[in-house]
């Protein structure tokens, strides 16, 4: 029978039937995605209420900022929650904790059996031969001992993560639209802080939690399914200065509007959009990083067009600062200097303090200014206050010291003058290096007659052959043949004699050659 056809299968032994039954059930909710059956057994006697938390996935939540600059009052900090209820269920009086940090959490199938897969073995044709056992390599345990060491501590994370999340999930505050925020910038007209204090009041309360931090929104939350809402949690002055930044590598002409920010308001501020208000006006938009109370972040908001600065850069010519040989290798030390001048012109009408960010490298020395105003991982930040219609300047100079090291031997007769004649060299070190030259020099002495003995023999060959070519065309018993033959001798003998000779130099060659080599070996002069 075609099992397309079959409506209902129910098989006849009832205990079998019900087991079929659970066990398709069970593979049902676990295909299922939505929802989740779960069996609570309590143990004890008598009828209590019994309260059931659960953790369910939803979207982080996020922040937004409105920042109000003003020339006489404090900065004003407004911040939002932006919570959204994605699920298909109205959040109606919800009790709403937000959390932020980065707790750790993941997703395992606990439906699906796992077996372990076991390997298949051979039986063995001798049986004599019985299964053997090794240790475990104590370097190996050692550091699997640190990884269950880290794993523990991340478990401990993951735990305390899964228990702040266990609190009621609360609606999320709806983001403004794009078009809704462009309303608001049109219909607004007084962005003071006086104005947006009165409007908005924060309706968070702010704890530790651990590592974490949350915050206990007091009003219960009502949110309709699929939608979100915006929750005051930040609404008070905060500490800050208003600066200028500049960065070539950001923009080279103009620095940027910013402001050094600092969280006095004693509560965790999460990352997120600011917007920025200035006397009264929208200035821009910035962004912040995760602030803990008391830290201190620059953010920068628009272009500074009143201000302009001009660098202009310098390098000198490298110098050398020391000179030692050491077991022939010569080890000089050499001075690089460069600086870079910054020029702030200021057109506004006000005196601004200006931020200039100049990179931070490792082996470079910064010898002015003697120290920066802030230092970052891989920033210096030096202030300049530049005054209207008065060009301010700031000069900033590095120098590097570097060792280079050469085999003496490979040092030729233009460096080795140098050396000689370098004020910084000391008077050992001068002397080692002639005592060098010179026996560089005799061996080069040698070298030189053993090359035009060389020479003199390949003179010598070719007039041979010459005269080879001459007497094949020759009577033997001619005048003229008998010459060759004389002359030929000769020249043999020469060369014999020469060969003599440059083995002789070779001989010197060597002996002297060792001779430096020693002395090389033996040099500590520094």
């Amino acid at each position: 029978m075609p099992l397309a056809t079959v409506g209902r299968i129910k098989l006849t032994n009832e205990k079998l039937d019900g087991e079929l039954r659970q066990a398709l059930a069970v593979l049902a909710l676990g295909h299922a995605t939505d929802k989740k059956t779960v069996t609570l057994n309590f143990t004890g006697q008598g009828k209590r209420p019994v309260q059931v938390g659960y953790v369910q996935q939803a979207p982080i939540w996020k922040t937004s900022y409105r920042l109000v600059l003003g020339d006489k009052d404090a900065p004003f900090l407004q911040g939002w929650a932006i919570v959204e209820n994605t699920t298909e269920d109205d959040w109606k009086d919800v009790r709403l904790t937000l959390v932020s940090g980065r707790p750790i959490s993941f997703v395992m199938n606990l439906y699906q059996p796992l077996y372990v897969q076991r390997p298949v073995v051979e039986p063995e044709l001798f049986a004599s031969l019985r299964p053997q056992t090794y240790g475990q390599d104590m370097g190996r345990a050692n550091l699997e001992f640190a990884n269950k060491s880290m794993a523990g501590a991340n478990l401990a994370q993951a735990n305390l993560a899964a228990k702040a999340a266990a609190e009621p999930l609360a609606p999320a505050p709806a983001p403004a639209s794009a078009s809704a925020r462009s309303r608001f910038l049109r219909e607004a007209t007084d962005y003071s802080a006086a104005t947006l204090q009165q409007g908005v009041q924060s309706a968070a309360q702010a704890a530790n939690v651990g590592e974490l931090f949350q915050y206990a929104i007091d009003a219960p939350v009502t949110i309709a399914r699929q939608q979100s809402a915006m929750l005051p949690i930040v609404n008070g002055s905060v500490q800050g200065e208003k600066v200028s930044i500049y960065n070539q590598a950001v923009q080279a002409k103009h620095p940027l509007n910013g402001l050094k920010l600092v969280n006095s308001t004693g509560l965790h501020l999460m990352q997120g959009p600011i917007t920025v208000f200035d006397d009264g006006a929208y200035a821009g938009d910035a962004r912040i990083e995760d602030l803990q109370p008391g830290t201190e972040r620059l953010i920068s908001y628009a272009m500074d067009l009143d201000t302009e600065v001009a660098p202009e850069g310098a390098n000198k010519p490298e110098q050398l600062v020391s000179l030692k040989l050491v077991k022939g290798t010569a080890i000089s030390s050499r001075k690089y200097e460069r600086s870079q001048q910054y020029t702030v012109k200021n057109s506004g009408k006000k005196t601004k303090k200006v931020l200039i960010e100049y990179p931070l490298e490792a082996n470079w020395k910064l010898v002015a200014p003697d120290k920066p105003t802030e230092k970052t991982r891989d920033l210096y930040r030096f202030a300049v206050m530049a005054e209207p219609g008065k060009p301010a300047k700031l000069r900033v100079s590095e120098e590097q010291v570097a060792e280079q090291h050469i085999a003496i031997t490979g040092l030729d007769d233009g460096t080795i003058q140098y050396y000689l004649s370098a004020k910084v060299v000391s008077d050992g070190v001068k002397k080692a290096l002639a005592e060098v030259v010179k026996r560089k020099t005799d061996i080069q002495t040698l070298a030189t007659s053993a090359q035009q003995l060389e020479a003199q023999i390949a003179t010598i060959g070719q007039e041979q052959a010459r005269i080879r070519e001459n007497m094949q065309r020759l009577d033997k018993n001619t005048d003229l043949y008998n010459r060759y033959v004389k002359k030929f001798t000769e020249q043999e003998d020469q060369i014999e004699k020469f060969r003599g000779e440059i083995r002789e130099l070779q001989t010197k060659i060597t002996a002297q050659q060792k001779s430096l080599d020693e002395y090389l070996l033996g040099l500590d002069v520094t």
